[in-house]
Protein backbone atom coordinates (compact mmCIF):
# COMPACT_ATOMS: atom_id res chain seq x y z
CA UNK A 1 0.00 0.00 0.00
CA UNK A 2 1.54 3.39 -1.06
CA UNK A 3 0.61 6.06 1.35
CA UNK A 4 0.69 9.85 -0.17
CA UNK A 5 2.03 12.71 1.83
CA UNK A 6 0.05 15.58 2.34
CA UNK A 7 2.16 18.25 2.59
CA UNK A 8 0.91 21.66 4.35
CA UNK A 9 0.99 24.95 3.59
CA UNK A 10 4.11 26.77 4.78
CA UNK A 11 3.62 29.01 7.72
CA UNK A 12 6.14 31.35 6.12
CA UNK A 13 3.57 31.98 3.86
CA UNK A 14 1.85 34.32 6.11
CA UNK A 15 4.22 36.25 7.53
CA UNK A 16 4.42 40.03 7.20
CA UNK A 17 0.06 39.97 6.40
CA UNK A 18 -0.81 41.95 9.48
CA UNK A 19 2.27 44.29 9.05
CA UNK A 20 0.88 45.22 5.71
CA UNK A 21 -3.56 45.13 7.53
CA UNK A 22 -1.79 47.58 10.00
CA UNK A 23 -0.21 49.62 7.36
CA UNK A 24 -3.32 50.16 5.22
CA UNK A 25 -5.25 50.56 8.30
CA UNK A 26 -2.94 53.55 9.65
CA UNK A 27 -3.02 55.01 6.30
CA UNK A 28 -6.44 55.12 6.25
CA UNK A 29 -6.78 56.66 9.46
CA UNK A 30 -4.13 59.29 8.21
CA UNK A 31 -6.34 60.04 5.55
CA UNK A 32 -9.58 60.60 7.69
CA UNK A 33 -7.13 62.60 10.28
CA UNK A 34 -5.75 64.84 7.40
CA UNK A 35 -9.83 64.96 6.31
CA UNK A 36 -10.60 66.03 9.48
CA UNK A 37 -7.74 68.83 10.51
CA UNK A 38 -8.09 70.26 6.80
CA UNK A 39 -12.31 70.38 7.46
CA UNK A 40 -11.82 72.17 11.12
CA UNK A 41 -9.61 74.62 9.23
CA UNK A 42 -12.34 75.77 6.89
CA UNK A 43 -14.96 75.50 9.75
CA UNK A 44 -12.84 77.95 11.76
CA UNK A 45 -11.83 80.21 8.91
CA UNK A 46 -15.35 80.23 8.29
CA UNK A 47 -16.50 81.49 11.62
CA UNK A 48 -13.44 83.88 11.80
CA UNK A 49 -14.33 85.39 8.50
CA UNK A 50 -18.23 85.40 9.82
CA UNK A 51 -17.48 87.58 13.08
CA UNK A 52 -15.30 89.98 10.72
CA UNK A 53 -18.33 90.54 8.37
CA UNK A 54 -20.40 91.18 11.85
CA UNK A 55 -18.02 93.80 12.87
CA UNK A 56 -17.47 95.27 9.58
CA UNK A 57 -21.49 95.66 8.96
CA UNK A 58 -22.43 96.79 12.35
CA UNK A 59 -19.13 99.46 11.76
CA UNK A 60 -20.44 100.99 8.46
CA UNK A 61 -23.76 101.23 9.64
CA UNK A 62 -23.15 102.97 12.69
CA UNK A 63 -20.68 105.67 10.76
CA UNK A 64 -23.92 105.73 8.34
CA UNK A 65 -25.78 106.57 11.30
CA UNK A 66 -23.30 109.01 13.03
CA UNK A 67 -23.44 110.76 9.22
CA UNK A 68 -27.06 111.55 10.04
CA UNK A 69 -28.56 109.31 7.28
CA UNK A 70 -31.45 108.37 9.41
CA UNK A 71 -32.72 111.79 9.92
CA UNK A 72 -32.96 113.05 6.38
CA UNK A 73 -36.15 111.09 4.98
CA UNK A 74 -35.24 112.48 1.28
CA UNK A 75 -32.10 110.20 1.23
CA UNK A 76 -32.46 107.14 -0.28
CA UNK A 77 -29.32 106.11 -0.85
CA UNK A 78 -26.06 107.39 0.94
CA UNK A 79 -23.81 109.83 -0.76
CA UNK A 80 -20.19 109.77 -2.11
CA UNK A 81 -19.22 110.73 1.17
CA UNK A 82 -21.34 109.12 3.20
CA UNK A 83 -20.14 105.74 1.10
CA UNK A 84 -16.32 106.55 1.55
CA UNK A 85 -16.66 106.97 5.35
CA UNK A 86 -18.50 103.97 6.24
CA UNK A 87 -16.07 102.31 3.94
CA UNK A 88 -12.64 102.96 5.26
CA UNK A 89 -14.50 102.53 8.85
CA UNK A 90 -15.53 98.83 8.09
CA UNK A 91 -12.19 98.00 6.43
CA UNK A 92 -10.55 99.49 9.48
CA UNK A 93 -12.19 97.31 11.54
CA UNK A 94 -11.65 94.14 9.11
CA UNK A 95 -8.07 95.08 9.25
CA UNK A 96 -7.60 94.58 12.43
CA UNK A 97 -8.60 91.08 12.55
CA UNK A 98 -7.62 87.51 11.07
CA UNK A 99 -8.65 84.92 9.08
CA UNK A 100 -6.70 81.54 9.90
CA UNK A 101 -3.83 83.18 11.22
CA UNK A 102 -3.68 85.55 7.88
CA UNK A 103 -4.78 89.25 8.48
CA UNK A 104 -7.16 90.68 6.88
CA UNK A 105 -6.45 92.61 3.70
CA UNK A 106 -8.34 96.16 2.17
CA UNK A 107 -8.32 94.46 -0.75
CA UNK A 108 -10.58 91.42 1.27
CA UNK A 109 -13.26 93.94 2.44
CA UNK A 110 -16.11 94.83 -0.04
CA UNK A 111 -19.10 97.06 0.27
CA UNK A 112 -22.62 97.17 -1.48
CA UNK A 113 -25.23 99.29 -0.59
CA UNK A 114 -28.48 98.18 -1.39
CA UNK A 115 -30.61 101.56 -0.16
CA UNK A 116 -33.55 101.12 1.77
CA UNK A 117 -36.49 99.27 -0.64
CA UNK A 118 -39.16 101.24 0.22
CA UNK A 119 -39.37 105.22 -0.76
CA UNK A 120 -41.95 105.86 1.81
CA UNK A 121 -39.50 105.18 4.17
CA UNK A 122 -35.79 106.20 3.35
CA UNK A 123 -34.42 106.85 6.61
CA UNK A 124 -32.85 103.45 7.74
CA UNK A 125 -29.27 102.87 5.92
CA UNK A 126 -28.06 99.42 5.02
CA UNK A 127 -25.10 97.71 4.19
CA UNK A 128 -23.57 94.77 3.19
CA UNK A 129 -19.98 93.83 3.56
CA UNK A 130 -18.46 91.00 2.21
CA UNK A 131 -15.07 90.06 3.92
CA UNK A 132 -13.04 87.00 2.13
CA UNK A 133 -9.75 85.04 2.53
CA UNK A 134 -8.89 83.86 -1.34
CA UNK A 135 -5.39 81.75 -0.14
CA UNK A 136 -6.43 79.97 2.56
CA UNK A 137 -3.78 77.34 4.08
CA UNK A 138 -4.28 73.41 3.73
CA UNK A 139 -2.39 70.59 5.01
CA UNK A 140 -3.23 67.57 2.97
CA UNK A 141 -6.38 68.46 0.65
CA UNK A 142 -3.68 69.83 -1.54
CA UNK A 143 -2.83 66.45 -2.39
CA UNK A 144 -5.28 66.26 -4.09
CA UNK A 145 -5.76 69.63 -5.41
CA UNK A 146 -3.24 72.27 -5.52
CA UNK A 147 -5.69 74.97 -6.16
CA UNK A 148 -6.30 77.47 -3.23
CA UNK A 149 -9.34 77.72 -1.04
CA UNK A 150 -11.43 80.67 -1.10
CA UNK A 151 -13.74 81.64 1.97
CA UNK A 152 -16.20 84.15 2.20
CA UNK A 153 -18.80 86.12 4.70
CA UNK A 154 -21.46 88.75 3.98
CA UNK A 155 -23.53 90.28 6.73
CA UNK A 156 -26.20 93.31 6.27
CA UNK A 157 -26.55 95.42 9.16
CA UNK A 158 -29.07 98.35 9.36
CA UNK A 159 -28.85 101.82 11.52
CA UNK A 160 -32.63 101.30 12.66
CA UNK A 161 -34.63 104.66 13.07
CA UNK A 162 -38.15 104.02 15.06
CA UNK A 163 -39.17 107.73 12.70
CA UNK A 164 -41.78 106.90 10.28
CA UNK A 165 -41.70 102.82 10.70
CA UNK A 166 -45.33 102.88 10.79
CA UNK A 167 -45.19 103.26 7.36
CA UNK A 168 -43.84 99.87 6.69
CA UNK A 169 -44.66 98.19 9.93
CA UNK A 170 -47.36 95.47 9.81
CA UNK A 171 -50.54 96.75 11.18
CA UNK A 172 -49.11 100.28 10.45
CA UNK A 173 -48.30 100.85 14.11
CA UNK A 174 -44.30 102.26 14.57
CA UNK A 175 -42.06 99.65 15.30
CA UNK A 176 -40.84 101.06 19.23
CA UNK A 177 -36.84 101.11 20.16
CA UNK A 178 -35.54 100.39 24.18
CA UNK A 179 -32.30 102.43 24.82
CA UNK A 180 -30.14 101.97 27.54
CA UNK A 181 -27.85 104.43 29.76
CA UNK A 182 -30.59 107.17 28.99
CA UNK A 183 -29.70 110.56 31.32
CA UNK A 184 -32.66 111.57 33.66
CA UNK A 185 -33.67 114.87 31.57
CA UNK A 186 -37.15 114.27 30.67
CA UNK A 187 -38.50 116.84 28.53
CA UNK A 188 -41.65 117.78 26.41
CA UNK A 189 -41.93 117.19 23.04
CA UNK A 190 -41.49 120.85 22.32
CA UNK A 191 -38.68 122.16 20.01
CA UNK A 192 -37.44 125.34 21.25
CA UNK A 193 -36.05 126.66 17.82
CA UNK A 194 -37.94 130.02 17.56
CA UNK A 195 -37.94 129.93 14.01
CA UNK A 196 -39.75 126.06 14.75
CA UNK A 197 -43.11 127.85 14.87
CA UNK A 198 -46.18 125.32 16.17
CA UNK A 199 -49.02 124.29 18.76
CA UNK A 200 -46.79 122.38 20.89
CA UNK A 201 -45.46 124.18 24.47
CA UNK A 202 -47.60 127.38 23.57
CA UNK A 203 -46.21 127.92 20.14
CA UNK A 204 -43.46 125.90 19.56
CA UNK A 205 -43.31 122.98 16.48
CA UNK A 206 -43.11 119.76 18.12
CA UNK A 207 -39.53 117.40 17.55
CA UNK A 208 -41.94 114.61 15.80
CA UNK A 209 -45.50 113.94 15.51
CA UNK A 210 -46.64 112.51 18.64
CA UNK A 211 -48.56 109.24 17.22
CA UNK A 212 -46.63 108.14 14.29
CA UNK A 213 -42.97 109.77 15.28
CA UNK A 214 -42.12 111.43 12.29
CA UNK A 215 -39.81 113.97 12.46
CA UNK A 216 -41.55 117.54 12.14
CA UNK A 217 -38.01 119.40 10.61
CA UNK A 218 -35.91 116.91 9.16
CA UNK A 219 -32.73 117.30 8.26
CA UNK A 220 -29.58 119.98 8.96
CA UNK A 221 -30.46 123.54 11.21
CA UNK A 222 -31.82 126.04 10.45
CA UNK A 223 -34.16 124.76 8.19
CA UNK A 224 -34.04 121.15 10.00
CA UNK A 225 -33.77 120.09 13.93
CA UNK A 226 -30.09 118.43 13.19
CA UNK A 227 -27.37 120.80 14.37
CA UNK A 228 -29.81 122.79 16.36
CA UNK A 229 -28.16 124.15 19.70
CA UNK A 230 -30.30 124.98 22.67
CA UNK A 231 -29.95 125.40 26.34
CA UNK A 232 -31.84 122.99 29.09
CA UNK A 233 -32.95 124.02 32.87
CA UNK A 234 -34.84 122.06 35.09
CA UNK A 235 -38.60 123.10 35.43
CA UNK A 236 -38.73 122.59 39.01
CA UNK A 237 -39.41 124.83 41.99
CA UNK A 238 -38.09 124.14 45.36
CA UNK A 239 -37.96 122.28 47.92
CA UNK A 240 -37.43 119.58 45.95
CA UNK A 241 -39.11 119.73 42.75
CA UNK A 242 -42.20 121.08 42.30
CA UNK A 243 -43.17 120.33 38.46
CA UNK A 244 -44.38 123.72 36.54
CA UNK A 245 -46.22 123.55 32.90
CA UNK A 246 -43.84 122.48 29.58
CA UNK A 247 -42.83 125.53 28.56
CA UNK A 248 -40.10 126.86 25.88
CA UNK A 249 -38.95 130.55 26.21
CA UNK A 250 -37.14 132.51 23.77
CA UNK A 251 -34.00 132.70 22.88
CA UNK A 252 -33.81 128.45 22.75
CA UNK A 253 -34.29 127.33 26.52
CA UNK A 254 -36.41 124.00 26.99
CA UNK A 255 -37.26 122.89 30.52
CA UNK A 256 -36.82 119.29 31.53
CA UNK A 257 -38.00 116.91 34.28
CA UNK A 258 -35.64 115.03 36.62
CA UNK A 259 -37.23 111.64 36.88
CA UNK A 260 -36.92 108.35 38.60
CA UNK A 261 -34.42 106.33 37.67
CA UNK A 262 -33.35 102.78 38.99
CA UNK A 263 -30.54 103.44 41.22
CA UNK A 264 -28.34 100.44 39.51
CA UNK A 265 -26.11 102.82 37.37
CA UNK A 266 -22.88 101.26 36.29
CA UNK A 267 -19.64 102.35 34.67
CA UNK A 268 -19.13 105.25 37.22
CA UNK A 269 -16.36 107.75 37.18
CA UNK A 270 -14.44 107.09 40.62
CA UNK A 271 -13.85 111.25 40.89
CA UNK A 272 -17.13 111.74 40.69
CA UNK A 273 -20.26 109.88 42.93
CA UNK A 274 -22.23 112.56 43.91
CA UNK A 275 -24.76 112.14 46.77
CA UNK A 276 -27.80 111.66 44.74
CA UNK A 277 -29.30 109.22 42.58
CA UNK A 278 -30.07 111.84 40.24
CA UNK A 279 -26.48 113.08 39.77
CA UNK A 280 -25.22 109.25 39.60
CA UNK A 281 -27.54 108.75 36.90
CA UNK A 282 -25.70 111.79 35.43
CA UNK A 283 -22.54 110.78 35.76
CA UNK A 284 -22.87 107.03 35.18
CA UNK A 285 -24.35 104.69 32.78
CA UNK A 286 -27.84 103.27 34.03
CA UNK A 287 -28.82 99.99 32.26
CA UNK A 288 -32.19 100.33 33.15
CA UNK A 289 -34.37 99.75 29.61
CA UNK A 290 -36.35 102.74 28.57
CA UNK A 291 -38.69 101.92 25.91
CA UNK A 292 -40.62 104.28 23.71
CA UNK A 293 -44.80 104.30 22.47
CA UNK A 294 -45.18 100.82 23.73
CA UNK A 295 -46.53 98.91 26.76
CA UNK A 296 -43.59 96.64 27.70
CA UNK A 297 -42.60 93.90 30.67
CA UNK A 298 -40.25 95.05 33.06
CA UNK A 299 -37.83 95.64 33.84
CA UNK A 300 -38.02 97.87 31.12
CA UNK A 301 -40.18 100.78 31.23
CA UNK A 302 -42.41 103.44 28.71
CA UNK A 303 -43.47 105.27 31.56
CA UNK A 304 -41.12 107.34 33.87
CA UNK A 305 -42.08 109.48 37.23
CA UNK A 306 -41.03 112.70 38.81
CA UNK A 307 -38.11 112.84 41.33
CA UNK A 308 -39.26 115.31 43.22
CA UNK A 309 -36.80 114.55 46.55
CA UNK A 310 -34.36 116.71 44.08
CA UNK A 311 -33.60 120.23 43.22
CA UNK A 312 -31.65 119.94 40.03
CA UNK A 313 -30.20 123.38 40.15
CA UNK A 314 -28.06 126.07 41.67
CA UNK A 315 -24.22 126.44 41.99
CA UNK A 316 -23.47 123.06 42.90
CA UNK A 317 -26.34 121.44 42.70
CA UNK A 318 -26.95 117.84 41.21
CA UNK A 319 -27.18 119.26 37.37
CA UNK A 320 -24.17 121.58 37.79
CA UNK A 321 -21.98 118.80 39.07
CA UNK A 322 -23.26 115.78 37.21
CA UNK A 323 -23.09 117.74 34.03
CA UNK A 324 -19.74 118.87 34.65
CA UNK A 325 -18.56 115.59 35.72
CA UNK A 326 -19.85 113.47 32.89
CA UNK A 327 -18.33 115.66 30.00
CA UNK A 328 -15.16 116.08 32.38
CA UNK A 329 -15.49 120.06 32.13
CA UNK A 330 -13.37 120.81 35.56
CA UNK A 331 -12.34 123.65 35.95
CA UNK A 332 -14.44 125.17 33.93
CA UNK A 333 -13.58 123.87 30.79
CA UNK A 334 -11.43 120.55 29.94
CA UNK A 335 -14.50 119.08 27.90
CA UNK A 336 -14.97 117.55 23.90
CA UNK A 337 -15.56 120.32 21.40
CA UNK A 338 -17.94 119.15 18.92
CA UNK A 339 -17.02 121.47 15.28
CA UNK A 340 -20.97 122.43 14.75
CA UNK A 341 -20.21 124.66 11.60
CA UNK A 342 -22.96 125.59 10.71
CA UNK A 343 -23.94 123.35 9.19
CA UNK A 344 -23.11 120.35 11.59
CA UNK A 345 -20.68 118.04 9.62
CA UNK A 346 -21.05 114.32 9.13
CA UNK A 347 -19.11 112.60 10.44
CA UNK A 348 -19.05 114.06 13.65
CA UNK A 349 -16.10 116.35 14.29
CA UNK A 350 -15.33 116.26 18.13
CA UNK A 351 -12.11 117.45 19.17
CA UNK A 352 -10.18 116.02 21.88
CA UNK A 353 -10.28 118.35 25.55
CA UNK A 354 -7.56 118.51 27.39
CA UNK A 355 -9.41 116.40 29.95
CA UNK A 356 -10.62 113.65 27.92
CA UNK A 357 -9.63 109.92 29.26
CA UNK A 358 -7.31 109.58 26.92
CA UNK A 359 -5.81 112.58 26.20
CA UNK A 360 -2.17 112.91 26.53
CA UNK A 361 -1.84 108.89 25.91
CA UNK A 362 -3.80 107.63 22.91
CA UNK A 363 -4.95 110.91 21.63
CA UNK A 364 -4.00 114.58 22.16
CA UNK A 365 -5.47 117.46 22.87
CA UNK A 366 -7.32 118.52 19.94
CA UNK A 367 -7.17 115.35 18.11
CA UNK A 368 -10.47 114.63 15.91
CA UNK A 369 -12.54 111.75 16.76
CA UNK A 370 -16.28 110.46 16.30
CA UNK A 371 -17.75 109.92 20.18
CA UNK A 372 -17.62 111.67 23.45
CA UNK A 373 -18.77 110.86 26.95
CA UNK A 374 -20.30 114.23 25.53
CA UNK A 375 -23.09 112.40 23.56
CA UNK A 376 -25.93 111.34 25.93
CA UNK A 377 -29.55 110.12 24.80
CA UNK A 378 -32.55 111.70 26.47
CA UNK A 379 -36.33 111.07 26.67
CA UNK A 380 -39.06 112.64 25.33
CA UNK A 381 -42.42 112.39 26.33
CA UNK A 382 -46.01 113.51 24.98
CA UNK A 383 -47.06 116.19 26.77
CA UNK A 384 -50.82 116.32 25.32
CA UNK A 385 -51.57 112.81 26.69
CA UNK A 386 -53.63 112.79 30.23
CA UNK A 387 -51.45 114.84 31.95
CA UNK A 388 -49.08 117.23 30.19
CA UNK A 389 -45.82 116.83 33.40
CA UNK A 390 -44.85 114.02 35.62
CA UNK A 391 -45.64 113.42 38.97
CA UNK A 392 -43.67 111.81 41.36
CA UNK A 393 -47.39 109.41 41.75
CA UNK A 394 -48.66 109.72 37.80
CA UNK A 395 -46.38 108.81 34.94
CA UNK A 396 -45.82 110.04 31.30
CA UNK A 397 -45.34 107.73 27.96
CA UNK A 398 -41.78 108.06 26.37
CA UNK A 399 -42.72 108.65 22.61
CA UNK A 400 -38.94 108.83 21.59
CA UNK A 401 -35.88 109.91 21.79
CA UNK A 402 -33.10 112.55 20.95
CA UNK A 403 -29.34 111.97 20.87
CA UNK A 404 -27.84 115.35 21.98
CA UNK A 405 -24.20 116.08 22.23
CA UNK A 406 -23.29 118.31 26.19
CA UNK A 407 -21.58 121.68 25.07
CA UNK A 408 -20.92 122.68 28.45
CA UNK A 409 -22.67 123.18 31.75
CA UNK A 410 -23.02 127.01 33.10
CA UNK A 411 -19.86 127.32 35.84
CA UNK A 412 -21.15 129.56 37.78
CA UNK A 413 -24.20 130.29 40.27
CA UNK A 414 -26.98 132.92 40.27
CA UNK A 415 -30.32 132.01 37.97
CA UNK A 416 -28.15 130.27 35.33
CA UNK A 417 -26.76 127.67 37.55
CA UNK A 418 -27.67 124.27 36.43
CA UNK A 419 -28.00 124.84 33.41
CA UNK A 420 -26.67 123.18 30.09
CA UNK A 421 -26.12 123.76 26.66
CA UNK A 422 -26.77 120.71 24.04
CA UNK A 423 -26.73 120.33 20.23
CA UNK A 424 -28.71 117.63 18.56
CA UNK A 425 -27.18 114.95 16.98
CA UNK A 426 -29.80 112.40 16.30
CA UNK A 427 -34.05 112.24 16.83
CA UNK A 428 -35.65 109.05 16.85
CA UNK A 429 -39.64 108.88 17.29
CA UNK A 430 -41.55 106.08 18.03
CA UNK A 431 -45.06 107.75 18.39
CA UNK A 432 -47.82 107.09 20.71
CA UNK A 433 -49.14 103.17 19.26
CA UNK A 434 -45.81 101.68 18.69
CA UNK A 435 -46.16 98.06 18.93
CA UNK A 436 -44.46 95.08 18.35
CA UNK A 437 -41.26 93.41 19.05
CA UNK A 438 -39.19 96.61 19.95
CA UNK A 439 -35.48 97.21 18.15
CA UNK A 440 -32.90 96.97 21.66
CA UNK A 441 -30.52 99.72 21.18
CA UNK A 442 -27.68 101.76 23.32
CA UNK A 443 -28.44 104.90 21.73
CA UNK A 444 -31.09 107.14 20.13
CA UNK A 445 -30.50 104.85 16.58
CA UNK A 446 -29.86 101.72 17.45
CA UNK A 447 -27.76 99.93 14.74
CA UNK A 448 -28.35 95.90 13.80
CA UNK A 449 -27.88 92.70 12.07
CA UNK A 450 -30.25 92.16 10.02
CA UNK A 451 -28.93 89.23 7.41
CA UNK A 452 -25.84 86.77 7.49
Amino acid sequence: MIRRRTQLPLKNNERGVTMILVVLAMLSMLGIIALAIDVITLYSARSETQRAADSAALTAAKMLVDMGVTTDPTATVPTAAQIDAATKAAQSVATNLSIAARRIQTSDVTLVFPGTGSPTFAVNPKVTVTVQNANLPTFFSRIWNRAPLTVRASATAEGFNASNSATVAAGGNAVPIIARGVKPFLIPNCDPNPAHAGVACGGAATFFDRVTGVITNPGPAPTGIIGETFTLISDCTIPGCTPGPPTTSAPAILKYYPVQMSPTASACPTSCLGPTTFENNIECSNPTPISCGTTVTAPAVNQLLLDDTVFPDGHFGPAQDGVECLIHQDPGNGQDVLNTGPPLTYPLQIQVGSNHLLAGTVLSTNDLVTTSDSLVTIPVYDQTGASDRPTSAVGVNVIGFLQVFIVDAFGGGGPKAGQFDVTVVNVSGCGNAASGTPVMAGSAVPVRLIQQ
